[in-house]
């Protein structure tokens, strides 16, 4: 990156700063304060028309001939007016359900007779009483009508003439203020403008769609022009603007023809320690799928390695270890390669990066022997009844090895990640400071070979022994009294002895920690095996099929589910957590943004 300083008379900025725009790569710098309360406004109508958007999207219309939309704000603000509109009508469907409810034991009376008893002195009043306490006398002996029963209720009128009410445990309730004839017509009529309402938003969704993104994209381009304005510096009283930047080191040349061009006075200068320097990934194919999710924790800061590209072949291994079921990879590729051709642009890399997690899922479930489901070493295929037969004569099994599978590669990742920090100290501070970590890379990488050697190879311990102290010295001397450049041996020392205790319990804890890889991926085959053995349990006969399919359907679509879900997230804390504490990763920095022309 390099950083540019612009000198622009003030009336001139103006221009300056829509001709930058249009080129489209200088990062701005902004100054504390720079979001006023007006940017903040128009950044929140932004979201605004973002969610409107979104809603549009979610109902699914098939598109149509786009509509000529003369003023997309009059369209945002007719959205907004429909779905406020549709929310009053949810309330007044509530309200008129509650009140129909309330209505319906007293039938379909007419207010209108009741209204004219009244102005004859004759008061007609309701009443609600339990059933046990209800004396069906009453109906003869007083001017009490029966309306009703229902859940032990009755429901009942009485004609106020003057007379005593009798002596009956009952409630009075107030008289509806509707009929229900009345309360359907009511609701007919709230479900029309709802359909109305309904039919609108669909006619904008299918024929004005992108005129709103059109819309939301200029609402964001004001409001960073404005943020450009107030990010500005005014020297020799309010006469010159100055106004800071980042730019890739790539551009400039067009940057400076452009600036030369215009006559504009500017200064360019590397960065310095201490620069809050933007961050532009240049990762290319299978890794740049990746980027989306090293984003989700922290871009890595200046001059620090991009571990993306590092981390992108552990995580796919990873995820098809944790769900390893071939059937459900097969699913997921096709699902992933079928919506690739369907999404749009933005969403291509996440279909191309699923439809690796799949084929990775295939992979392993072919490896562990899974098919949604189903023991593929118990069902006597030529290649797996051999597999399963050399396991026997051996004394193990394929769970045990991929038990010893998943150490295995936590154990490589771990290593790596060393080597990744040993060249990330060598490229931000020198070779010396990375003499530290290259010590602790010939330890792990010296003892695990001299003892993988006996065990394994056969060699005896005679052999090995004058290795192993070679190994010990050299990473020994390397750990305690190389590691920190600049202090002196006792000093040095201390920190080693320190980092090594440090380093031995962390280094445990981070290898066992990629034994979930294991359980994950039994405790997804062991969930798919039961689905089965539920399915195969309710019989041949056809409704007994009928239900297996269901059980079979909804079964395996809860275990994808649940079990793709852990296989996301847990291959992600293991690079997030174990991988780039190992590497020595920093983070923090700030994705490049340049300032440009988004419609």
């Amino acid at each position: 990156m390099k950083k540019y300083s612009f000198l622009v008379f003030h009336r001139d900025y103006e221009a300056f700063l829509l001709k930058l725009r249009e080129i489209g790569v200088v990062h701005i710098i902004e100054k504390e304060g720079a979001i006023t309360e007006a940017i903040r406004q128009q950044l929140q109508q932004v979201e605004q028309t973002d969610k409107l958007i979104r809603s549009l999207e979610a109902r699914g219309t098939q598109p149509a001939t786009p509509a000529v939309v003369e003023d997309a704000s009059a369209l945002n603000d007719e959205i907004n007016e429909i779905l406020s509109a549709q929310a009053s009508l949810v309330q007044r469907h509530t309200q008129l359900r509650k009140e129909m409810a309330e209505t319906a034991p007293w039938g379909d009376f007419s207010a209108g007779i009741i209204k004219k008893l009244e102005e004859k002195d004759i008061r007609v009043r309701l009443f609600i009483a339990s059933l046990r306490s209800w004396d069906p006398a009453l109906v003869t002996d007083y001017d009490i009508f029966e309306i009703s029963r229902s859940a032990g209720l009755v429901y009942f009128a009485w004609v106020d003439t003057g007379l005593p009410f009798p002596e009956i445990d009952a409630d009075e309730v107030k008289l509806p203020a509707h009929a229900v004839s009345e309360l359907e017509t009511l609701k007919q009529e709230v479900e029309v403008e709802e359909a109305r309402l309904n039919d609108r938003l669909n006619e904008i969704a299918s024929t004005s769609l992108n005129a709103l993104k059109a819309y939301r994209q200029q609402l964001l381009q004001d409001a960073e022009l404005e943020k450009a304005f107030s990010t500005t510096t005014s020297e020799a009283g309010d006469k010159l603007r100055i106004l800071e930047g980042w730019i890739p080191a790539e551009t400039t040349e067009v940057l400076n023809r452009f600036l030369d061009q215009e006559g504009i006075f500017y200064l360019s200068e590397s960065p310095v320690p201490g620069d809050a320097v933007p961050i532009l990934l240049k990762n290319k194919g299978f890794a740049s799928k990746f980027e989306m999710l090293g984003e989700l924790y922290s871009l890595p800061g200046y001059k620090e390695l991009d571990l993306t590209p590092f981390f992108a072949p552990f995580y796919t291994i990873f995820f098809g270890f944790c769900l390893g079921d071939a059937g459900y990879g097969v699913l997921m590729t096709i699902a992933a390669l079928i919506a690739r051709a369907r999404v749009g642009k933005h969403l291509k890399p996440v279909a191309t990066l699923v439809s690796y997690l799949g084929i990775s899922t295939i992979l392993f479930g072919l490896i562990s022997g899974t098919a949604f489901g189903i023991n593929l070493y118990e069902t006597g295929l030529p290649g797996y009844s051999r597999m399963q037969e050399l396991f026997v004569a051996n004394g193990t099994d394929i769970n045990s090895l991929l038990f010893a599978l998943s150490l295995m590669l936590g154990g490589i990742q771990i290593i790596f990640g060393m080597v990744l920090k040993a060249a990330n100290e060598t490229v931000q501070f020198g070779f010396r400071y990375s003499l530290g970590t290259i010590g602790w890379i010939i330890l792990l990488v010296g003892l695990a070979a001299v003892f993988g050697l006996n065990s394994y190879a056969g060699i005896s311990m005679d052999v090995l022994r004058p290795w192993m102290y070679a190994v010990l010295a050299a990473g020994g001397i390397l750990v305690l009294f190389l590691n920190t450049p600049g202090k002196n041996l006792l000093m040095n020392l201390g920190i080693g002895l320190w980092n090594s205790y440090n380093m031995v319990t962390g280094v445990m804890g981070d290898l066992l920690s990629y034994i979930r890889l294991f359980a994950l991926g039994i405790s997804s085959a062991i969930l798919g095996f039961v689905f089965n053995s539920l399915a195969l349990s309710v019989g041949t006969s056809i409704i007994g099929i009928f239900f297996m399919v269901i059980i079979l359907v909804v079964g395996h679509s809860i275990n994808i589910f649940m079990s793709g879900l852990g296989s996301f997230v847990h291959p992600m804390r293991l690079t997030f957590v174990e991988f780039y504490k190992n590497a020595g990763f920093s983070g923090g920095g700030r994705k490049y943004q340049p300032f440009r022309k988004l419609t």
